[in-house]
């Protein structure tokens, strides 16, 4: 028993590979140690069943089992459905068996197969993960803590053969991460006697950023006004408390406010705030998601907007709005900031549909359809263009940054181009109908569903 760490995904050969590569990668990169037999087999193996057969019985703590409509024809997936169910009776294993259900197939597939807790991945592959994982950690299923198996080895061991992974190429990729290189030194907590007179100093100092953490404020100017114009007298703080921002990335103990940890979440939305302001002062349209925002540009036809970029020795000037049938696409970014593994602004592509180039489509359903149908023209480079373009022309001095005024002789200063990662490795990407469907396009599916969640919430 004490040998049982590893995930068994068990899939409909080939027709469910795709599905399988997918959530074994995801897997493994949350640390679990997992395999099916498209990375469990490499080749000369005896007795392939009898491998197959002790691994099930003594290295796999749960058996996962990609339930599609082509599953249970299969041979192989009945010879392993039957064997597991035998395993977990035998053993008196709990939920030894997780069936994750990705189409149409009916829940009584099979007998017994109803009875068991099956997670949906049929409408949404994000929140279908993101239930596994839960029950991965509620069962205790243990993780590897050893180094994660590194991304590139992976991909040789497990999809070069299809996916235009190429290990005789050097290659440089882009992330989606925006570097901060410099902050102002000091960040100042301006506390006043209630939350009703930091609301009312919040109001009166909007120039640049700033927040009301109850009876705080929270802001890079060293200095506020505290007359209330409206009120005719002046509040002022009962203490002023100032930090090195560089405390946020240096453990220290401290029980008074702010402490280490109360730090790094206040500095974070601060400078969430001051991005925030930034884009809303560049005029972009603001579109509600479920738990955040995203930004996109007007669409105007004789004034469209472009970005001008360079990748590698070329230069691309393409806009970053355009026609949709009868309608518009926007391009569109949400962020957020982090701290690790970098100090960075991370972003998150998103598509918007307007029938004016302005307003939104109140109608998640048909947003949601037409994110799918203009997503599956856009893959790697698209994607990656289209953010370059963005982000280019966010700049307010050159192409080359954005700087963005926090307080009083102090600004952020954020680079157009993201953080480069280079690998020993290239990638070429298919250009055919069998190519998978970009990782955004599942993202955007989750936040769809909790839209429709809340909507119906409200109703």
């Amino acid at each position: 028993m004490s040998n049982r760490d590893t995930i068994f995904i068990g899939h409909a050969t080939p027709e469910d590979n795709e599905f399988t590569l997918w959530l074994q990668s995801k897997l493994i990169g949350e640390g679990y140690k997992c395999e099916c037999d498209l990375s469990f087999l490499i080749g000369g193996e005896a007795d392939y069943w009898k491998s197959l057969q002790d691994f099930l019985e003594k290295q796999t703590i749960k058996y996962i089992l990609v339930v599609s409509d082509i599953t249970f024809e299969k041979a192989g997936v009945l010879d392993e459905w039957e064997q597991c169910k035998s395993i977990e009776k035998q053993l008196n294993l709990k939920d030894f068996i997780i069936p994750v259900k990705i189409d149409k197939a009916p829940f009584n597939a099979r007998i017994g197969l109803n009875r068991r807790n099956i997670v949906i991945f049929e409408n949404n592959w994000a929140t279908g993960l993101k239930r596994l994982l839960k029950k991965l950690g509620n069962d205790n299923v243990p993780k590897n803590n050893e180094s994660a198996t590194p991304l590139s080895d992976w991909y040789e061991n497990v999809y070069t053969n299809w996916s235009g992974i190429d290990k005789k190429l050097n290659d440089t990729f882009y992330s989606n991460w925006i570097k901060i290189p410099r902050l102002p030194s000091t960040i100042y907590f301006y506390k006043f006697q209630n939350e009703k007179q930091a609301a009312e100093v919040l109001k009166n100092n909007m120039v640049y950023p700033a927040y009301r953490h109850g009876n705080i404020i929270v802001s890079f100017q060293k200095s506020l006004d505290y007359y209330l114009t409206d009120k005719g007298f002046e509040v002022t703080p009962s203490e002023i408390i100032q930090k090195n921002t560089s405390d946020a990335f240096d453990w220290y103990e401290d029980d008074e406010f702010p402490t280490y940890h109360d730090f790094r979440r206040l500095l974070v939305r601060l400078v969430n705030t001051c991005f925030d302001m930034y884009l809303q002062s560049l005029d972009l349209q603001e579109y509600e998601l479920s738990n955040s925002k995203c930004y996109y540009f007007e669409h105007k036809e004789e004034e469209r907007v472009k970005g001008s970029f360079n990748v590698g020795a070329n230069t691309h000037n393409i806009g970053v709005t355009g026609k949709y049938y009868e309608d518009f696409w926007h391009f569109a970014i949400s962020f957020k900031t982090l701290l690790s593994p970098e100090f960075c602004i991370s972003l998150k592509n998103h598509i918007i549909f307007t029938s004016d180039g302005e307003k939104a489509w109140d109608d998640n359903k048909k947003m949601h359809s037409a994110r799918r149908r203009k997503g599956k023209t856009m893959y790697n480079k698209e994607w990656r263009n289209k953010l370059l373009a963005f982000l280019s022309s966010l700049s307010n001095t050159d192409n080359s940054k954005m700087s963005v005024i926090v307080a009083e002789s102090e600004t952020i200063e954020l680079s157009t181009t993201p953080i480069l990662f280079n690998a020993n490795f290239g990638y070429e990407e298919p250009n055919d109908e069998k190519r998978l469907m970009p990782i955004d396009s599942y993202l955007d599916e989750e936040e769809y569903y909790q839209e429709l969640d809340n909507a119906t919430d409200d109703a």
